[in-house]
């Protein structure tokens, strides 16, 4: 039996599409290992480790950052010049930035993400050093997909309905293709009979789902709130237009006891007029007010946003903006990105901010959002907490109801629910202890 080592990197929505290359290839006879990246984070970087004994390596790529782009480079010309047989999926393969692909890795098939059936011939194509481009438009719901736990991860749509001028994703997924709630539904029935205790929806703006098939998210959300168990429901991000289009349906969803108190909600910058400049379907006050909304129905809720620090047209005074925002609004977790370049989008033609001033700008932020974060947290000092177990990093680490992360030195097992008192915080976890 023929082994494929599957190395993913990026975003949740990559990792849920090698959840589904590796039930292909499962079904289709192969043996298949898979990395421990982690979801958002760029992937696990495993350049220093050994390479594992594997006869095909798929990397599924991300291209959000010019730095992660730089890293899965690296890694693909060190495998390239180990002689290893390459598969490179994901968002990496879209035209912009295919000359660099190939200059890395000449002998690699390129699988863009909305051929994923197309996954057992690319690894046939690598096999014979063939480097075809497989471009597809099928629906991802028909596909075979692995079940993991106790995180199940699920794609409910592909593409958006915007066009912020930085992002080169956009690229390379284009079009809006949502799965059926009925297919997702099932998804979760499968997921928890397998022992899924957290269900993670995922895309690239998960409010604009549905918008192509007449259905919505509010909608999709009700249907898998309708299956039986034990398990948790996350939503990932949601574009502040999208939250404040079905604000009241969402807070409804919210008191659910089996949806996280938790809203991944980017607004990207604090100023107006630099958010015009990325062409954000929203305004800054679309985002305060769902912020708002949220807060006011739920004090406890974990909110999350992405800033970018950087952007070309940002001046000082845009970036106090941003920080005065932030301010005002508290959130408890915030994704700082230092403008990334990207080829082919529109921001990449306009002329860029001093380096050194952006890493400056970054390391300010970097400071108040520290102390944002670890303000927010003291507050549970001395609390008593359910938290579900859902992963194992230097110690059992899992979710309390609002999604707040809780670090347990014990020996509790994946999958449990334990009752801990928070007896230590930092800007981004709480550290507690079995009761």
């Amino acid at each position: 039996m023929e082994t494929v080592w599957i190395e993913t990197y990026g975003c949740t929505l990559n990792h849920g599409d090698s959840d589904i290359i590796e039930g292909i290839l499962e079904e289709a006879g192969y043996r298949v290992l898979k990395d421990m990246g982690i979801p958002g984070g760029g992937g696990k970087s495993t350049n220093s480790s050994p390479l594992p004994d594997a006869d095909i390596f798929i990397l599924n790529t991300c291209a959000v950052k010019e730095t992660t782009e730089n890293k899965i480079i690296y890694r693909l010309s060190q495998l390239h010049g180990e002689g290893k047989k390459l598969v490179v999926a994901g968002c990496l393969g879209m035209g912009p930035n295919r000359k660099r692909v190939a200059r890395a890795c000449p002998n690699a098939p390129i699988i863009m993400p909305d051929a994923l059936s197309s996954i057992v011939e690319a690894v046939e194509c690598a096999k014979r050093g063939e480097n075809k481009i497989f471009e597809g438009g099928e629906n991802k719901g028909l596909l075979p997909r692995k079940y993991t736990a106790p995180i199940l991860r699920i794609p409910a749509q592909d593409g958006c309905v915007g066009n912020c001028s930085f992002c080169q994703t956009k690229i390379a997924r284009p079009r809006l293709s949502s799965r059926s709630p009925t297919t997702i539904k099932r998804w979760v029935e499968v997921g928890v009979e397998q022992g899924a205790r957290e269900i993670q929806v995922t895309g690239q703006d998960t409010g604009a789902y549905g918008l192509d098939i007449g259905s919505g998210l509010p909608e999709l959300l009700r249907e898998m709130l309708e299956v039986e168990g034990d398990f948790r429901i996350r939503l990932g991000m949601v574009n502040p237009g999208h939250a404040k289009r079905f604000l009241p349906e969402l807070l409804e969803i919210m008191e659910h006891p089996k949806f996280y108190r938790f809203l991944h909600v980017p607004v990207q910058t604090g100023s107006e007029r630099v958010r015009e400049s990325m062409n954000r379907a929203h305004s800054v006050k679309d985002f305060e007010e769902v912020v708002s909304a949220v807060r006011e129905g739920f004090p406890d809720a974990t909110i999350s946003t992405d800033i970018i620090v950087g952007y070309p047209t940002e001046t000082v005074e845009d970036f106090e903006q941003s920080k005065k925002l932030l301010e005002r609004v508290e959130p408890d977790i915030v994704n700082i990105s230092k403008f990334s370049s990207r080829r082919g989008t529109e921001a990449s033609r306009m002329k860029k901010i001093d380096t050194a001033e952006i890493k400056g700008r970054s390391t300010e932020m970097s400071r108040l959002v520290h102390i944002l974060g670890e303000r927010r947290n003291s507050g549970y000092l001395g609390k008593t907490v359910d938290v579900l177990i859902t992963e194992m990093q230097k110690t059992p680490t899992g979710r309390m109801g609002n999604y707040k992360q809780v670090c347990i030195d014990s020996d509790v097992k994946i999958g449990e629910w334990v009752k801990a008192k928070i007896i230590g915080y930092n800007h981004g976890s709480l550290f507690g202890e079995p009761v």
